[in-house]
């Protein structure tokens, strides 16, 4: 079948989006990406809804300044609305430029989602990106799931990120830039075998469609066929999960250890493997296995009473016929946080590797992550320096959207149905008036404002100590 009567099926069997939804194409001006706005472009009324193209200049290549030309002429033909930014030079790191470079263009995607109402964010990727990702992962290791690959559709932002092209072969792709005229450019860094994923790409992969002409459509029904396998499994896990649990609240679990040893030892591992995870908020962490083998043995050690340290300060314990895990947290009277002065350009440290800077949006170099905590300020309305501190007493803020009154910071964090173990570790910026500007991580006050590029602005950012560049 020809790609695009292919796609116009699957947009509509699958339902990728409704005609009422709003869609940002994200493009970089190769052959995956201009095929998929040449497409999109082609869909009859009733399925195509209003898109738009995201595109981030990297500034590592001279020839992406033509790039970024090309696409912005080319959406004013064709009446696109076109969405671009800069990755700044001086923003680049010394290492880790590939990783970084994604964290910025999706940082940018998000905002633009955002900004635009856009409720699907679309990406080229195709069958051979799938089977790039599948071998990196095989090789690299990690959690069962990680090895279906790529998904069709996740949650982004404020709405979904969405891969229609995911079945089609980037042969595919070149033959229909071909027959239907498409422009595109080549990166020439795409040859470099400096990048991992370059080294499968030009290496790995052309063995393997050497041996089986039919390899990335047997890696699509491996990926299928794991997910399916997973989803029924996963169903039996939780299942046999939900007989240990005895309590289960914010920061602890206690589980019943006799019904654990009627399963059989397979459904024991994945157990133990499911409900960490779940402590874990579906982190992946890397001795997810040592973590499984060292728990069974706490539970069939001959001692009554043991104990186990584990990542992210949880705890676990074993008390007679109970295991209990359990996450290390302030008392619930906290000792009050020696208050800390910021000034722009500056980081303060806090507990357990936290920080919060203070800095000039234009200069601030970092790429900002999905984690992180953030706010813009007019530095016209602030007045300096911010103090940072644990909540008090009697606090209350002047909301976000609010020129009057206030509200009780405890009742903000009780609204939020916030545990009260957390409530007391609270973080609030003032500034020297003691107004608080922000409860970190809650609640932005009247003071924060939306990102305006063209004008001086601060960036006050939390980052926690998981972070990782």
């Amino acid at each position: 079948m020809e790609l695009f009567s292919a796609f116009l099926k699957s947009c509509q069997q699958h339902h990728h989006w409704q005609p009422t939804d709003r869609l940002l194409l994200a493009v970089s001006g190769g052959v995956d990406s201009m095929v998929l706005v040449d497409l999109i472009q082609q869909l009859p009324d009733p399925v195509r809804p209003w898109f738009g193209v995201v595109h981030v200049n990297h500034k590592l290549r001279q020839a992406s300044e033509q790039e970024e030309l090309f696409l912005r002429d080319y959406c004013l033909e064709k009446s696109i609305p076109f969405f671009q930014r800069d990755w700044e030079v001086a923003k680049h790191p010394k290492v880790g430029v590939e990783a970084a470079a994604r964290t910025f263009r999706y940082a940018f995607f998000q905002e633009m989602m955002e900004i635009h109402r856009a409720t699907h964010l679309v990406t080229a990727h195709h069958a051979d990106d799938q089977m790039e990702t599948i071998l990196m992962r095989l090789v690299r290791g990690g959690q069962l799931e990680g090895m279906t690959g790529i998904q069709h559709v996740r949650s982004f932002g404020p709405g979904l990120l969405v891969r229609p092209l995911l079945d089609y072969a980037k042969s595919d792709l070149y033959e229909y830039s071909q027959a239907h005229g498409v422009t595109y450019f080549e990166d020439e860094t795409n040859t470099s075998l400096s990048y991992t994923r370059n080294r499968y790409r030009q290496t790995v992969i052309p063995l393997l469609k050497k041996e089986n002409e039919q390899v990335l459509a047997h890696f699509k029904e491996f990926s299928n066929d794991l997910a399916d396998v997973l989803s029924l499994a996963n169903q039996v896990v939780r299942e046999k999960s939900e007989q240990l649990v005895v309590k289960k609240e914010p920061d602890f679990l206690e589980l019943e250890i006799a019904p654990f040893f009627s399963f059989d030892a397979e459904t024991q591992r994945q157990v133990l493997n499911y409900l960490l995870l779940d402590l874990y908020n579906n982190h992946p962490m890397e001795s997810l296995r040592q973590q499984v083998n060292e728990l069974i043995s706490l539970m069939t050690g001959s001692k009554p009473n043991g104990q186990l340290d584990l990542p992210d300060g949880w705890k676990a314990k074993r008390n007679y016929h109970r295991l209990r895990f359990e996450k290390a947290v302030l008392s619930s009277v906290t000792p009050a946080l020696l208050e800390q002065n910021l000034f722009p350009g500056q980081w303060v440290a806090l507990e357990k590797g936290d920080r919060i800077g203070l800095f000039e949006a234009a200069t601030f170099e970092q790429p900002v992550l999905p984690e992180d905590y953030y706010i813009w300020l007019d530095p016209a309305e602030v007045k300096l320096p911010l103090t940072i501190r644990h909540r008090k007493p009697g606090d209350r803020m002047t909301l976000k959207g609010m020129n009057t009154g206030s509200k009780k910071v405890k009742s903000i964090l009780i609204d939020q149905k916030v545990p009260i173990e957390k409530r007391n570790k609270a973080y609030v910026i003032t500034d020297s008036t003691n107004e608080i500007i922000w409860l970190v991580e809650y609640k932005e006050s009247r003071l924060s404002i939306e990102r305006e590029t063209d004008k001086i602005q601060y960036i006050l950012i939390y980052q926690k100590e998981k972070r990782t560049y």
